[in-house]
């Protein structure tokens, strides 16, 4: 008991120490402090200092971590803006310097200046010099990275390996990742850090100026390392969309989460599909603007066991059957766009080939094995997948940007699911063209029309009835237009639009989502007379 007593007395009085030590560093009056920094007056005694710029981040923390930083002197602070109070003090850590701010009365309205994007001044004192900064105060996680050092591929050639021909990086870059979420999915405030290897993705966003990437988690010996980030799963690999297409920002988040209330009321089948939540991310000391962290779609995600296969459509070319024979003769795990993802490395190319092979066969030329066509595939799955996909106008995801999972028996039987991925072209976005109202396009894979025609009985009843069950349910226009419109408020009270227009000037995002809204309303009114005739 007197252990403790101590032990409470010493914490007490450390943090008194603590109090104390904050008070003695800020050797000039103030008026009072905001997250620890000093609140002055005027800056006369700046008079005499040195004023210094720097492209790093000269010293200032936030919670023992250094804050995010762009080289033209603004500090980027993660907050929740639906929390009233500010989180979290702002620290020099250093008994030689201290940070202060003038009066400014956006410090007390935190939701009213995160959302008008207020930037703050700080300046930050040292004993010969000083710094003035900028405060950018962001409602939503922010991420950093920070190169050490890259590496040059070497990709090869075509002939010897197609996939990693297309499909790997040129550059690998290794350095350090921060990630604040103000409480994201998580109970409270939390960072987190640890070393990261990342790359440039995506062969269709190449060309545009703003990038998007893939980063892989790794701890201090540079293995893998798994973390939950913004109350997601724990995994070390993720990726981060640029959006660039989307000029809302709203489509693929709204997508991923009408396709996990899909997944979540199938319970016959596993169709864990990507999830997906915004972020501002920073990479060496500039600022990059808004983008989506996402899941990916992989064998933890959807319980493979070593006699499946995970293929990725990535384009809609059809393969002929030539195709397949010469990927197998060459051992290519790529075959016109269509990518084994799994298993890595591939013991038997025939094996692995087969099921999409006769898949196509079956439902796109009508000439598969002798094994039924309905028995190929699971059909709850098909059918969610083909009104998810007219749910949401997916104008690039009916073949390509899918996920095919062939779950193989013992006897090399497979049954087929699909998974959607890169969601950003829906809600009548189409390739090519930022939006098209036409409510009447078709977006469907071909297996769901084929066994309509061939057996209708199995299909058009069980249609019908879950395309009702979810329009009562998630399915709802106003369940949909309520998930677009808390995307966009989330959106727009982070302040984020000014921050990413000001970036990104030839992309310019628009939180005017009215046009949607209208699309959706009429697109939905359009579904249902559709499927009553389907």
């Amino acid at each position: 008991m007197l252990g403790i007593t101590l032990l409470v007395t010493l914490l007490l009085a450390g943090s008194y120490g603590y109090k104390i030590y904050m008070d003695y560093r800020v050797p000039v009056s103030y008026t009072g402090r905001i997250m620890s920094v000093a609140i002055v007056e005027d800056l006369e005694f700046l008079e005499g200092r040195e004023k210094r710029a720097s492209e790093h981040n000269p010293g200032v923390f936030f919670e023992r971590a250094l804050l995010p930083y762009s080289s033209d002197g603004t500090l980027y602070l993660s907050q929740d803006f639906a929390v009233e109070k500010w989180t979290g003090e702002l620290t020099t850590g250093s008994q030689d310097s201290f940070l202060c701010t003038l009066p400014d009365a956006a410090w007390e309205d935190k939701a009213g200046s995160i959302r008008d994007s207020h930037v703050f001044k700080l300046w930050l004192v040292e004993e010969d010099c000083y710094y003035e900064l900028a405060l950018a105060v962001c409602g939503m996680p922010v991420m950093t990275l920070s190169t050490q050092r890259s590496e040059k591929q070497d990709l090869g050639d075509y002939e010897t390996d197609p996939d990693r021909f297309y499909y790997d990086p040129d550059t690998l870059y290794f350095g350090q990742i921060q990630v604040f979420n103000p409480g994201l999915g998580v109970p409270q405030y939390e960072i987190m850090e640890s070393g990261v290897r990342y790359y440039l993705r995506g062969a269709g966003s190449a060309n545009f100026k703003k990038k998007s990437y893939a980063i892989s988690l790794l701890d201090s010996k540079g293995d893998k390392l798994d973390a939950a980030l913004l109350g997601m799963r724990s995994d070390n690999s993720w990726k981060l969309k640029a959006m660039v297409l989307d000029t809302n920002k709203i489509n693929e988040k709204t997508a991923c989460q009408l396709w996990e209330e899909f997944a979540l009321s199938n319970t016959e089948v596993n169709e864990s599909g990507p999830r997906m939540e915004y972020l501002e991310l920073i990479v060496d000391n500039q600022y990059m603007g808004l983008y989506g962290l996402v899941e990916p779609v992989d064998t933890k995600k959807l319980e493979l066991d070593k006699r499946d296969v995970l293929y990725k459509f990535t384009d809609w070319l059809l393969p002929e059957d030539e195709d397949f024979d010469y990927a197998i003769e060459h051992r290519w795990k790529i075959m016109t766009f269509i990518r084994v993802r799994y298993p890595d490395p591939i013991d038997d190319y025939q094996k692995a080939w087969a099921p999409v092979r006769d898949y196509l066969n079956t439902f796109y030329r009508g000439a598969g094995d002798g094994r039924a066509a309905e028995t190929k595939l699971y059909l709850s799955n098909a059918i969610d997948m083909l009104l998810f996909n007219m749910a949401v106008s997916g104008s690039d995801n009916y073949y390509k940007n899918m996920y095919f999972v062939a779950d193989v028996d013992e006897t090399g039987n497979y049954v087929m699911r699909q998974i959607p991925w890169d969601l950003d072209l829906t809600f009548g976005t189409i390739p090519g063209k930022a939006f098209k109202d036409n409510v009447t396009v078709v977006y469907e894979e071909a297996a769901i029309p084929f066994l309509r025609d061939t057996r209708p009985e199995l299909v058009r009843a069980p249609l019908r009835e879950r395309w009702l069950q979810c329009r009562e349910t998630f399915l709802s226009t106003e369940h949909i237009q309520d998930i677009m419109e808390a995307n966009r408020d989330y959106l727009l009270n982070s302040g984020v639009m000014q921050r990413e227009n000001t970036r990104w000037p030839g992309y310019q995002m628009s939180l005017d989502i009215t046009a949607r809204l209208d699309y959706q309303e009429r697109r939905m009114v359009w579904l249902d007379e559709y499927f009553e005739n389907f």
